[in-house]
């Protein structure tokens, strides 16, 4: 692996005057877009797999790849591919502020179960009696992209919510490990604080400020919903970004452990050895071993 970070994609709007939206059929996208080695984006990627066999790698976890499954990607998540046979399908590409905000009813990425959440899985296989939306709805939304009509934004808009509220349909309902009631409204409130806050504040009591309720009753909802203790939510975001740092940066193993707020480096990599089995060190030598091998596999 080189020295320089992971490489970071940014969304480029590729004619004047464009919408931060994308969509492609993957088997025509560049090389790249399928590339093992791995990168992260600032816009989120839904892929709709419709054919081939291999893994993706979506921080630091495989996913088979396999046909009628749909694969959600958030900013800043390291992924990568390893395809054995060549994979088809739709790539969709799309920035936070394309979604429409406004209305008696905001939609945001943060609405939905698989973007935002450490607790679940990214990936959706959908069964195929009920494929058919999707492959409606991304054939659509490729013939309205490539077009240049009057309103292709708010159809591209509408589209893609419709894809999005079908797929969350089909995520609460699928029996992959959804650990939170889509209608809990304050266990989903607490986990999306804690993905916008969890370098600052590390401690359950603060969230429960932040959400006018007492610790004890945040504690309590919390187990009765998921199973899990609310303070395992915020250690889990903070091994995210421990591992991503580790992997993608420069920054010494203390430099990691202070930049997530932790000011004692030793209680730093005693923390991260709790929750991943190896100390931090070990965990970047055998992550960079791998991605140097997938770089370079003649080694």
């Amino acid at each position: 692996m080189s020295d320089s970070p992971l490489p970071l994609h940014k969304f480029s709007l590729r004619r004047k005057f464009d919408i931060p939206f994308m969509i492609g059929r993957i088997e025509e996208l560049p090389a790249m877009a399928r590339t093992p080695l791995p990168h992260r984006h600032t816009f989120y990627e839904i892929f709709w797999i419709t054919g081939g066999s291999g893994n993706h790698n979506i921080d630091f976890e495989a996913y088979p790849i396999q046909g009628e499954t749909l694969y959600f990607i958030t900013p800043g998540q390291v992924h990568s591919w390893e395809i054995e046979a060549p994979i088809s399908g739709y790539a969709i590409l799309f920035t936070e502020d394309f979604l429409p905000v406004n209305g008696l009813e905001p939609i945001t990425p943060r609405s939905f179960d698989f973007f935002h959440r450490v607790d679940q899985v990214p990936f959706l296989t959908i069964k195929t009696e009920n494929t058919g939306p999707f492959h409606e709805i991304c054939q659509h939304m490729l013939l309205e992209y490539q077009g240049n009509d009057y309103g292709r934004w708010m159809i591209l808009q509408s589209q893609l919510r419709i894809m999005l509220i079908h797929a969350q349909r089909h995520y609460a309902s699928s029996g992959l490990p959804v650990m939170i009631s889509t209608t809990d409204r304050l266990v989903e409130d607490y986990i999306g604080l804690i993905d916008l806050h969890f370098r600052e504040k590390q401690r359950v009591h603060e969230y429960a400020a932040m959400l006018s309720i007492t610790p004890g009753h945040l504690t309590d909802t919390v187990r009765a919903r998921t199973g899990m203790a609310a303070s395992q939510f915020i250690y889990q975001r903070i091994t995210l970004e421990a591992k991503r740092r580790l992997l993608y940066s420069e920054q010494t193993v203390a430099e990691v452990g202070y930049a997530l707020n932790f000011q004692d480096p030793s209680y730093f990599t005693r923390f991260f050895r709790r929750e991943c089995g190896v100390a931090p060190g070990e965990f970047r030598n055998n992550i960079r071993k791998k991605y140097q091998n997938l770089r370079n596999p003649s080694l």
